[in-house]
């Protein structure tokens, strides 16, 4: 088995190609450091990236870009309860809500979800609980959006993901053939139905001070830096 320092270099020196910018030089192997503060603490995160030595543009490669997500994700261990930026943006974006949507949903200031997504600032405890019971309880999320009159873009679509988890776990689960049939069809008829994906892990090192919504949320400082590979 090789080891984690084999495996670094081995997604450092893979598929090495040309400035996508200048065309002048290949793109050399960096690291930058992410620093981020739970509870006052400084946890400090290495990640990888590419580095032109003639015009210094910088590009991470798919193969650097899901090591970085791994790095970040260990990260959860040093925050002592703490939601990171990261599950704050995926509630957000699993029902296609704004910052100043998701604001007003459980009652923070306009900019106060991108400061929590962004790491700049964290959620007290209080509105840390509301969030934690709202990623564990889809109702939680509904019943303060109703409250705040404020839509949810994707819910029916989550209702219908919950629909087909559950018409899953009776199809393989279920002894009687009848039972599976019937699942067996409902499955079928969800085929063609739209799937999202409400999982992200941030890399960039640079942060968005302020909202820009593009579509049904702000992910900015999340967008993929992807650039080859």
């Amino acid at each position: 088995m090789k080891s984690p320092r084999e495996n670094q270099m081995n997604i450092q020196n893979a598929k090495m190609r040309r400035c996508p910018s200048c065309r002048g030089a290949d793109l050399l192997p960096a690291t930058y450091v992410r620093t981020f503060h739970p509870h006052g603490r400084n946890v400090s995160v290495e990640l990888l990236t590419s580095r032109c030595p003639a015009c210094g543009t910088e590009a991470t490669s798919a193969a650097q870009h899901t090591e970085n997500l791994a790095r970040l994700k260990a990260r959860k261990g040093e925050y002592n309860g703490l939601l990171l930026g990261e599950e704050i943006l995926a509630l957000r974006r699993r029902y296609g809500i704004t910052q100043q949507t998701a604001a007003k949903i459980f009652g923070k200031g306009k900019i106060a979800f991108s400061r929590y997504e962004n790491e700049t600032s964290y959620p007290d405890d209080s509105t840390s609980k509301l969030l934690k019971l709202a990623i564990q309880k889809p109702d939680v999320i509904k019943s303060l959006a109703d409250d705040e009159s404020v839509e949810l873009p994707l819910w029916k679509a989550r209702c219908e993901d919950e629909r087909g988890v559950k018409l899953r776990v009776i199809f393989e689960g279920a002894p009687d053939p009848l039972a599976r049939r019937w699942a067996d069809k409902e499955l079928c008829g969800r085929a063609g139905r739209a799937t999202h994906d409400d999982l992200i892990w941030p890399f960039s090192h640079r942060g968005a001070s302020e909202e820009r919504v593009s579509g049904p949320a702000n992910d900015e400082h999340y967008s993929s830096e992807v650039m080859y590979g």
